[in-house]
Order: C-alpha cells, then sequence, then structure tokens
C-alpha cells in the first residue's frame, strides 16, 4: 500500500517560532564573497591544470586531480546553493551564472536540479520524494551494512563499478539527457534555456577539443569528476538521510560535524550542516554553522537532533553493531 506522502504524525515537525528573527538575520547572501570562492574555485583548478601539463609527470596529473577534484565538489556545493537562489542575491545572475561556471561543467542545469530538489525539501523522506524513492530501489543505499559490505561498496565506488547507478539516477538534472522530455516534477525546461546550454556546450567543450592539450585537459576534468562524484560525494549524499530514524523532523536528517580533511574532500562550505538547511533552507551556508550553534542551545533541538561526528562517524553509524545480526534497510524505514 502506498504511503502518503508528507503525512506526519503530530508532533512531528520542529517548531520555528523562536528563531524567525534570528532566521532573518541570517538570510543574508554575501554576493562579493560568493563571486571571489567561484573564482578561486576556477583559477586553483585551472592552475593545477596547467602545472601538471607542464610538468608531464604522472605524479603531478595525480596531484593535480586530486586538487582538481576536491574544486569539484565545492562547485557541487554551490549548485545546491545556487539551485536555492543563494549564490548571487539577484535570482537572474544567480542562475545565468550558476549554469555556465558551476552546474553545466558538471553536466547539470539549475534549473532541472531546483525541479527535483525543492520536491527533496517538501516531502522529505517520503514516496513523493525521488531522493528517497531512489533510496529505497538501490540496494547501495540499504543500511545496515556489515563491515565487508561497506568496504565492497566503497572500492566498488573508487574503480566504478556501480557509477552507472549515479549517472542513472542524475540524469533527471542533465541538459542532455532532457531534450526530449523537457518536462520535469512540473518545470519546463524551456527552448530558451536548452539553446543557452548547447552554446555554452559548443564554445567550452570546442575550445578544449581546439587545444594541443584537449586529451590533458580532457582527462583532468572527467577523471576526477568521475571520481568525486562517485565516492566522495556518495558518502555525503548517504549521510544526510540514510540511518536515520526519522520519527520527527529532528531525526529525519543527519548533520555532521566535519573534520578538516571532510571539509576539504566531501563537505565544503559547511553543506553538512543538512538538518539546519532542511529546517530554514533560506540560510546561506556562510551562516549555518552560527544556525547550528544557536539551536544547539534550544534543550529539545539538543536532545533530538541527529548530530554525528564526521563523515567516518556516519559510516560507523551506517554499520550494525557487533552484536546484531539483523538488517534494517533505509527504505524500511516509514516516513
Amino acid at each position: 500500500m502506498e504511503e502518503i506522502a508528507n503525512e506526519r504524525p503530530p508532533g512531528y515537525r520542529y517548531s520555528r517560532r523562536g528563531t524567525l528573527a534570528l532566521i532573518r538575520e541570517l538570510s543574508v547572501i554575501d554576493n562579493r564573497r560568493n563571486a571571489l570562492l567561484l573564482v578561486l574555485q576556477w583559477v586553483i583548478m585551472i592552475a593545477a591544470g596547467a602545472i601538471a601539463i607542464h610538468v608531464d609527470r604522472i605524479p603531478v596529473y595525480l596531484l593535480a586531480g586530486f586538487v582538481i577534484g576536491s574544486r569539484i565538489q565545492c562547485l557541487a556545493v554551490m549548485m545546491h546553493d545556487a539551485c536555492h537562489g543563494m549564490l548571487f542575491s539577484n535570482r537572474r545572475l544567480n542562475d545565468l551564472i550558476g549554469d555556465i561556471f558551476v552546474a553545466y561543467p558538471l553536466g547539470f542545469s539549475i534549473d532541472l536540479y531546483r525541479a527535483n530538489h525543492m520536491h527533496h525539501h517538501r516531502y522529505t523522506n517520503t514516496l513523493r520524494d525521488r531522493d528517497y524513492r531512489v533510496q529505497r530501489r538501490d540496494p547501495d543505499q540499504h543500511f545496515p551494512k556489515t563491515g565487508a559490505a561497506m568496504t565492497w561498496l566503497l572500492v566498488r565506488s573508487v574503480i566504478g563499478l556501480n557509477f552507472y547507478r549515479m549517472a542513472r539516477d542524475s540524469r533527471v538534472w542533465a541538459p542532455f539527457a532532457n531534450f526530449h522530455n523537457p518536462k520535469r516534477f512540473g518545470f519546463d525546461f524551456r527552448l530558451a534555456l536548452r539553446i543557452r546550454y548547447v552554446v555554452w556546450a559548443v564554445l567550452f567543450y570546442g575550445l578544449i577539443l581546439w587545444s594541443p592539450f584537449r586529451w590533458q585537459i580532457l582527462g583532468l576534468l572527467m577523471i576526477p569528476l568521475f571520481i568525486w562524484a562517485n565516492v566522495f560525494n556518495r558518502i555525503r549524499a548517504m549521510a544526510e538521510h540514510n540511518g536515520v530514524a526519522d520519527e520527527r523532523e529532528l531525526n529525519g536528517t543527519r548533520t555532521v560535524i566535519p573534520t578538516f580533511l571532510d571539509r576539504f574532500l566531501i563537505a565544503p562550505f559547511n553543506v553538512s550542516y543538512h538538518l539546519e538547511h532542511h529546517l530554514f533552507p533560506s540560510v546561506p551556508w556562510t551562516n549555518l554553522r552560527r544556525l547550528h550553534a544557536h539551536l544547539m542551545t534550544d534543550p529539545a533541538y539538543a536532545a533530538d537532533a541527529h548530530v554525528t561526528r564526521g563523515y567516518w562517524g556516519v559510516i560507523r553509524e551506517l554499520m550494525p553493531p557487533p552484536a546484531s545480526n539483523g538488517l534494517v534497510t533505509r527504505s524500511e524505514v516509514k516516513p
């Protein structure tokens, strides 16, 4: 019997009344900072690629790929912020810059990603949430897993054996996959947006193919994109809503307090404060840590919020305790 989306028991939602004044204060977008950070990511990627091509040694290519992959993860988080209109306060500029310099290089569209992501926010952990349905049908996202199963999942992710699942599930955000079926989640991927993507793709990939270093550039872009999407972004994504009790709003989403390495590899720009983001999606990344600190002063929040220390802590949570023999899948957690 199909579950009724967004039908929650009384008392499920966390009261926001006492926080509204602070939220208005925190919901301010720092346009200058975001612009500088976006430029910085591209400067780092271009510089790393240029140095690798100039030196032309395998160890330098590997180091450059590692750096470029970490910046690709930054772009992925910026795409998420642009989807919420929090990259720039001007919505038209937010979407234009977000597409050209953030989403398109990752193979996605801000508008297509937004159409799916807004449903995720509105119907989190229910059957009307596509992300939830994907988790239910994907055995890679069924938890807890034994230590051996978790290790095998990470190994398969590193060598790409399960990349097709990630690619299949993210195609709804990809412009090239939606030319023939432009309507997703009520959003019309109109002709003007499709033309804009085609023009960008011709210019971007045309310049790369025109370069005498075309294969080096494509390798430095595509290989790190492949690795980060299938390994580190998978870890970040599985931390957000997997293995949570979901008895109330505060334990239906997980916040991760990241280590320095976590921030570099997996969760830049405070994206790991995911519970705070779900509660108050108007707060940009710059203020999420401050919001978290404030909410933790509320005894009800501190008692019920699902907060985990580090992504290694998340992996441990998604494995059964040593004495446990039974497995509970994510699909068995009812909204």
